[in-house]
């Protein structure tokens, strides 16, 4: 620990700090995109983030549901589930751009919002381990 990021010494805790991240991020880039670029913009990115860290959460419960199962149980429902999450996503990315009129660029800065955080934490932990 240095005093400034708790280290995450476990799979649970990194996924805890990565998610809170992304949250601060998601708030910081719709503040960013209100003030300098459009409400559509930060519209765009409020809706991509939502669904970006909604789905980083479905899939962790997911996950954790399924490794209570019997194996060839657990198998069938992850896939289930995961086709299911991945319809909903296609559906509701659909209504955002067609129906609601979306800003494209802004939904897709949202939809990057936890990737942002995962490389941010890599290079973070690669240069404080110099490799």
């Amino acid at each position: 620990m240095n005093g400034m990021t708790p280290e995450p010494e476990n799979e649970p805790e990194l996924f805890r700090t990565l998610i809170s991240a992304g949250w601060i991020l998601l708030a910081l880039l719709v503040g960013a995109g209100w003030l300098f670029i459009s409400r559509r913009f930060a519209a765009g990115i409020v809706c991509g983030g939502f669904l970006a860290l909604g789905n980083s959460l479905w899939l962790k419960r997911g996950i954790e549901q399924s490794m209570g199962l019997e194996p060839q149980q657990a198998g069938r429902s992850a896939v289930a589930r995961y086709l299911l999450r991945l319809a909903l996503l296609a559906g509701l990315l659909y209504l955002l751009i067609v129906f609601v009129g979306i800003d494209i660029f802004g939904l897709i800065t949202g939809l990057s919002v936890l990737v942002i955080v995962i490389i941010g934490a890599s290079l973070y932990r690669a240069a404080r381990t110099g490799g």
